[in-house]
């Protein structure tokens, strides 16, 4: 007898066998003490340092670096300290705004991880003849590792055992055929067991694994932007592009006029800093990692920035039958025996003998070992059950002699079966009334020379039948209410499930939903049908059966392709293609790990009740980005129309970069924040950007002409040196209406606490009226006046002043109520 590492091998002249036993825990020891365990990569997730790094050195935080050396630049060639001060305000701004993120951001990565532990994926390890769990960080190398159907290579190694052992490489090679392993042949870390079972031994730890060059691949293999992202992007296109127009006009006139003064950077510096649309992005992110940070303590882990946002943008939600409708439990309601000859207490120790030596123990077997086992038999060899297959089979000896039985899809197999033998299974269904369960054919393999257990060759098998078993799904009871609430909203569900349509009907009698045959077709259905028939169909269509995997990822790739959002949840390894396929993937709690590890959203609990709390999160998202939007998006707007009137009619240019940085806090940075923190809006809106632009257009334009009514009067009231006063006029008529938009925006979609945010406004202007109208020129009021420029202005000034608000927010309420009405006789 020879022993290597983890293996006890015996041998003799006739015949050898290799018994595993796994690693000693001496050999365990001395491999941690060497440092050779296993350093899995990096989560995905941000680290701290991370987070801090993305948002100090942000595309925008450059361009706004650029802008601060521009205005210092000019600094050093004039001096002017105006422009010194400009840097150090903006400056200012930035540095809020970061902060802000890096808060935000950390606050919701710090709930995610307290979630997270609670899906902490062990490994199972056979060690000194036992398997146990352990995790990723305690695999050293030449562990034997098991691997069961659903389970994902954590590290490479080497093939010791394989009972049929398939495995999808498809997230490293892309290649979606599985491939049967042998002994001796490569298991990669980021592959996963699609059937059968097995056991290999650690070659290369994670540092040296094939995967650690593409880290998380399963995770960052689809990356795709939301709808609310995309919209997003598209505005930051819009206003870079717009800002560039802006400062070419604004260059060539004063290039024309000999102008290039200390003016014309300040200008400059304060087209660049109003349009780039850092505030934008900024508060979207916090909005996006508040919403993380809420589902995380209702029981969801998100896995993807966006997955909540994605989520209410779901048209279509499709949802395997088994661990989803239902919990992945299973009850044996009945044993129908065919075989004239056979007993039922025969039959039903078969079956426990069959559930005994399956080596796949999914919810199926589970409910087969309620049935007392045959003590003598032993098992000769098996082929697990796949989901291409739909059947597995065992050769069992028993008393002397070999039988090789098979279980598996109660229509499959009885098309193995004679004529005879196949009308008098349907005729057994038929009279116990048996298509309100889930049936499986149970029988004897009557060729079996025909079948390679080597090669899983099982093609023409020939099958006679020995009893139905039916069985039963637990319901989730919670799932007809969750499907009742999304039908008001417009959302459809399908199921898309390996089962029979009888089977999956009576699940959803259980569940009190009612489908029609014609809502139902069957994967053979599918096979008969190109891509483009296919769409047609796929639409009008509830239940689909009897599915295989390729069958899944058509169904959601047609319903893509027909304009629909499209969400896939499932638990098992046969879905994860789909899930792949799908805008927004979701796995239940109890799923297979790498369906877990592909999924956007994990249902912790598998508590599909989530579903509705999720979606009002994502719409909170959409609204409070939306308002949001709103409120930056005026500012930008506000500034387009300033620079045109200036550039085009040679009207006055009163913003400066400290001025914008005023309105800011005061109408836009403040308010947006309250918004993020207070929305409980969970309204819909069809035309996200259209609505959003023709809002800011009239508010920004209510805005500035108030604005510009207010500097008018101002100045025909006095002389050239009342300039200032106008100038001081106009800005505060222009935040005043900011903050009325900021009211208007509030109140769409009706939200509640309107009286928070009436006393909010309310607080603001309050602290911006003492802050101008204090006589202090010293302290801490004094500088702040300083710094932002705020000027004097007398009595008659500030009665214009009021006049032209009032005026103003009447104007803005009546233009807004206008739109509106003139946008929903359009819709």
């Amino acid at each position: 007898m020879s022993e290597t590492s983890g293996i006890t091998v015996t041998a003799s002249e006739e015949s050898s066998a290799r018994v595993l036993t796994g690693l000693t825990a001496d050999e365990v020891r001395t491999r941690m003490a060497a440092g050779q365990y296993n350093k899995p990569p990096a989560s995905a997730a941000k680290s701290i340092r991370r987070i801090i790094f993305d948002n100090v050195v942000s595309v925008f935080n450059i361009i706004i670096g650029l802008i601060i050396v521009f205005l210092l630049a000019f600094y050093i060639k004039t001096p002017d300290v105006r422009l010194l001060l400009d840097a150090i305000g903006v400056m200012t701004v930035a540095v809020f705004n970061t902060a802000i993120a890096i808060y935000q951001e950390i606050k919701a990565k710090l709930a995610l991880d307290k979630v997270n532990m609670l899906l902490a994926r062990e490994v199972a390890v056979l060690r000194d003849g036992v398997v146990s769990e352990i995790p990723h960080d305690q695999i050293v190398i030449d562990d034997v590792i098991v691997m069961r159907r659903g389970d994902q290579a954590v590290v490479d190694g080497a093939v010791l055992e394989s009972n049929h052992m398939e495995i999808d490489e498809s997230l490293l090679t892309g290649e979606s055929v599985p491939i049967e392993k042998e002994p001796d042949d490569r298991v990669l870390s980021g592959s996963f067991c699609l059937s059968g079972n097995g056991y290999y031994r650690v070659t290369h730890l994670s540092g040296e694994s094939y995967a650690s060059k593409l880290t998380r691949l399963a995770q960052q293999l689809k990356v795709n932007l939301s709808p609310l992202q995309k919209n997003i992007n598209r505005i930051v296109i819009w206003l870079f592009a717009v800002a560039v127009l802006l400062c070419v006009m604004e260059g060539s006139r004063s290039a024309y006029s000999d102008q290039l003064d200390v003016n014309f950077a300040r200008r400059l510096a304060t087209i660049l800093i109003a349009l780039v649309p850092q505030g934008l992005v900024l508060m979207a992110s916090v909005t996006f990692a508040i919403g993380i940070y809420r589902i995380s303590k209702v029981g969801a882990l998100v896995q993807a920035f966006n997955a909540i946002e994605s989520f209410a943008n779901v048209q279509v939600i499709c949802m395997d039958k088994t661990g989803t409708l239902t919990q992945n439990r299973m009850t044996v309601r009945k044993v129908t025996v065919l075989d004239d000859e056979l007993l039922r207490e025969a039959a039903e120790a078969m079956l426990g003998t069959y559930a005994k030596f399956s080596s796949d123990k999914n919810a199926t077997i589970r409910a087969l070992e309620a049935f007392t086992p045959n003590d003598d038999a032993e098992m000769v060899y098996e082929i697990p059950f796949s989901s291409a297959r739909k059947m597995s089979l065992l050769s069992i000896r028993s008393n002397g002699q070999e039988t090789v039985y098979a279980l598996g899809a109660f229509e499959l197999l009885t098309e193995r079966s004679s004529d005879d033998e196949r009308a008098k299974a349907l005729d057994a269904a038929t009279a116990e009334k048996l298509d309100v369960y889930r049936n499986l054919l149970f029988g004897e393999v009557t060729n079996p020379e025909e079948i390679n257990p080597h090669q899983a060759n099982i093609s023409a098998i020939r099958v006679k039948p020995l009893c139905i078993v039916s069985l039963s799904d637990t319901v989730r009871e919670d799932v007809c209410n969750v499907i009742k609430e999304f039908e008001p909203r417009g959302i459809k569900f399908k199921i898309l499930s390996g089962d029979s349509a009888t089977s999956i009907l009576a699940t959803c009698r259980d569940i009190e939903w009612k489908v029609s045959p014609g809502e139902i077709i069957t994967g053979a259905d599918l096979d008969a049908m190109n891509d483009d028939e296919l769409k047609q169909v796929v639409d009008k269509r509830i239940v689909f059966a009897r599915l295989r995997p390729e069958h899944k990822v058509r169904i959601v790739r047609a319903l893509k392709a027909n304009n629909l959002y499209t969400a896939m949840i499932g638990d098992g390894v046969n879905d994860v293609p789909a899930i792949k396929q799908a805008n927004l993937g979701m796995a239940m709690d109890e799923g297979a790990s790498i369906t877990k590890e592909v999924a956007d959203i994990i249902l912790l609990g598998n508590r599909f009740t989530l579903l509705p709390e999720v979606f009002n999160e994502g719409k909170k998202i959409i609204n409070t980005v939306g308002s949001i939007a709103r409120l930056f998006l005026t500012k930008n707007f506000m500034v387009i129309y300033l620079t045109l009137f200036s550039v085009l009619l040679a009207w006055d240019f009163p913003l400066t970069p400290r001025r914008v940085a005023l309105i800011n806090i005061f109408a836009i940075g403040l308010p947006a924040m309250l918004i993020a923190l207070t929305n409980t809006n969970t309204g819909r809106h069809r035309r996200f950007v259209l609505d959003m632009i023709s809002f800011v257009a009239v508010s920004a334009l209510v805005i500035v002409l108030a604005g510009y009514a207010g500097f008018f009067l101002v100045m025909n009231k006095g002389s050239e040196a009342s300039r200032e006063a106008a100038s001081m006029a106009m800005l505060s008529i222009m935040i005043v209406a900011a903050v009325a938009n900021f009211l208007v925006v509030a109140a769409i979609g009706g939200r509640r606490k309107q009286g928070l945010y009436f006393l909010y406004a309310a607080s603001i202007l309050a602290v911006y009226f003492l802050i101008v109208r204090a006589k202090a020129v010293d302290g801490p009021v004094g500088l702040v006046k300083t710094f932002y420029e705020i000027h004097p202005m007398n009595q008659s000034g500030w009665s214009t002043v009021f006049i032209v608000c009032a005026i103003s927010a009447l104007a803005l309420v009546v233009a807004q109520r206008l739109r509106a009405m003139i946008l929903g006789k359009q819709s």
